[in-house]
């Protein structure tokens, strides 16, 4: 693989400097959407900088800095794809200083806390974000993405970077300013995470250089390629955007697409045509209900889907992913839909940040895009386990990434130990200890751990619950049963104290499931409320469920009830929902099976 085990940020960004001046390194659009005139190939509309051209415009950047910022030391970012994101961030790192990324989708208070709990000196605002700049004004500077770089091509600028009398391969220049930048101690932080939010209001991670370069080693030889081509579409503050488009980029050679992000997405993969792609469950979901729904429209493409669903119900018994030749049906309707969604030279196909359900693991397989699911946390900067390219069990979540060890603690709470693990919670000391007593990172997550060393997740740790009476209740097998019974949805078990806990589920309606629809209650008399009224009185003699509420639709980013990726925020859903008057309390079955309707 290209690239060497560098021990920091700026020996790294050196070693590909030298190597290869010449490789493209990131391409871009001047507007929001290029117009993608033929498909896989660059057209005017994308233009490309060399990793010899993107390094002129961060030493520029870092030069800017110290002459604008001085002594400020944490630069936050608040903005969505853009291809000036990565400049500004290595200018960031390379000069000594904290870069804390924010997610745009973050509430105003969300924002205001993880600015005031790093006291950052600079907020770079995107174009789509400058509305904000109210909560920064009258504390610290505040400047625009677009005018801390100028990108060439883009507002007039000009498309050429290098200087007229400097070739392609001359980076004496460049490698001469990188080696005069002060040496800076590895455990620095040289990044302020935000956290999704899931388990709790928002935190801010603490993240030294020493813990990015380890994730880097750690992934780097899972890649099967030199020179991948990466699309940039997460959300730039997630953790795996950052490690995965930039800095395992930096180690491969990589080449970085920034399109318009998710809402150009379709076009910009038609574009870009990666050969690396990591994407979340309900995104994948996405992408096979679009091709599902054009192959219903005809004959043939009904016989396909039908071959397409059998390999996939063939390789499910299994149990193991790929294990099953896929039929001449199945491999004809997945040629057609890799190329028509760009994902024709596709060769790491990468999905995590929410369990990957089997059947969704199974239908990839079977149209030839074998998903590699990735499990982590932002605490690790990186990934904790990783499938196997082919043969891996549906329901696991792969072995150890390189340099990390893991092990059960007490109740099966997965425990992992590695040099990429986080810092501290800034400004959560207790919170820190105890996320990493003993030395070891404790996940939150439920796993086992087969003789093989396979993982396997079975749930969040709120989800055993030890009653008054003394016993231990797992509810992750009600969950599980509820949505067989009650439908297919998310459903949320939120603890109310020690002992006990609301289940909140939302239904998915009969549409796509990535549209996002307005989450209304199941009616009354719907028979729904029947089947998970018998269902918790059946399966919780406990009494751990105290009460459930059922609506239809899906938990919405906007009222902060998911998180960034997806995820549901089941904190939020209970500060939101908890006082509706559809929740139900938990009552004994009447005679004619219906449960009484009130306040929990």
């Amino acid at each position: 693989m290209t690239g060497t085990d560098a021990d920091n940020l700026r020996s790294m960004f050196a070693a590909v400097l030298k190597r290869h001046p010449e490789r493209p390194a990131i391409t871009y659009t001047p507007g929001a959407l290029g117009t993608v005139r033929t498909a896989g190939k660059q057209t005017s509309d994308w233009l490309t900088l060399s990793w010899h051209e993107l390094a002129e415009l961060v030493m520029n950047v870092a030069a800017a800095m110290d002459l604008v910022l001085g002594g400020a030391r944490t630069v936050a970012i608040l903005a969505e794809t853009d291809a000036c994101y990565p400049i500004v961030e290595l200018a960031v790192g390379l000069t000594g200083r904290t870069l804390q990324p924010l997610y745009a989708t973050s509430t105003d208070d969300e924002l205001r806390r993880a600015l005031t709990l790093t006291e950052a000196d600079l907020l770079v605002l995107g174009r789509s974000q400058r509305h904000r700049a109210g909560l920064f004004e009258g504390r610290r500077g505040i400047v625009l993405l677009d005018e801390v770089v100028s990108l060439p091509g883009v507002a007039g600028a000009p498309r050429a970077t290098l200087p007229a009398d400097i070739e392609t391969f001359d980076t004496g220049s460049l490698e001469v300013q990188l080696a005069q930048l002060p040496d800076m101690p590895l455990d620095r932080p040289l990044l302020y995470l935000q956290s999704t939010g899931t388990t709790g209001p928002a935190r801010v991670i603490e993240i030294s250089e020493s813990a990015v370069v380890q994730a880097v080693r750690s992934l780097r030889g899972e890649a099967s390629h030199d020179f991948p081509r990466f699309l940039s579409f997460l959300p730039p503050a997630h953790i795996s955007e950052r490690l995965l488009t930039l800095y395992l980029s930096i180690a491969l050679a990589g080449h970085t697409w920034y399109g318009g992000g998710l809402p150009t997405l379709g076009d910009d993969l038609r574009a870009c045509r990666p050969t690396v792609l990591l994407a979340p469950p309900v995104l994948l979901e996405g992408v096979r209900a679009h091709a599902i729904a054009d192959a219903r429209a005809t004959w043939l493409g009904r016989r396909l889907l039908a071959s397409v669903e059998m390999t996939a119900r063939r390789m499910l018994a299994t149990g193991i992913a790929a294990d099953e030749k896929p039929s001449w049906g199945a491999r004809l309707f997945g040629r057609q839909l890799r190329r028509r969604a760009g994902l024709d030279q596709l060769r790491d196909a990468l999905t995590g940040m929410a369990p990957v359900p089997p059947s969704l693991q199974a239908w990839f397989a079977a149209v030839q895009i074998p998903l590699r699911v990735v499990y982590g946390q932002t605490e690790l900067m990186g990934a904790t386990s990783i499938t196997p390219r082919r043969g891996g069990a549906f329901g696991s979540v792969g072995l150890p990434a390189r340099g990390v060890e893991v092990a059960l603690a007490d109740r099966g709470e997965l425990r992992v130990r590695s040099g990429s693990v986080f810092t501290r919670y800034v400004g959560e000391e207790a919170a820190t200890a105890r996320a990493l007593e003993g030395g070891w990172l404790h996940t939150g997550d439920l796993a086992t751990i087969s003789p093989q060393g396979d993982i396997v997740l079975c749930g969040r740790v709120h989800f055993v619950v030890e009653t008054k009476g003394g016993a231990t209740v797992n509810v992750a097998a009600l969950i599980a049963e509820a949505a067989r019974r009650v439908g297919d949805g998310e459903f949320v078990f939120v603890p109310t104290d020690g002992s006990a806990g609301v289940l909140y589920a939302a239904l998915r309606p009969d549409l796509l499931p990535e549209l996002e629809t307005e989450l209304r209650p199941v009616p009354a008399d719907d028979e729904r409320w029947t089947r998970m009224a018998r269902l918790v009185e059946e399966m919780d003699p406990q009494h751990v469920i105290s009460g459930w509420a059922l609506f239809e639709g899906v938990f919405g980013q906007r009222s902060g009830e998911v998180g960034p990726t997806g995820k549901p925020r089941g904190w939020r859903i209970h500060e939101l929902r908890s006082g509706t008057p559809v929740l139900r309390t938990r009552v004994c079955l009447s005679s004619a099976g219906q449960s009484t309707r009130g306040s929990s």
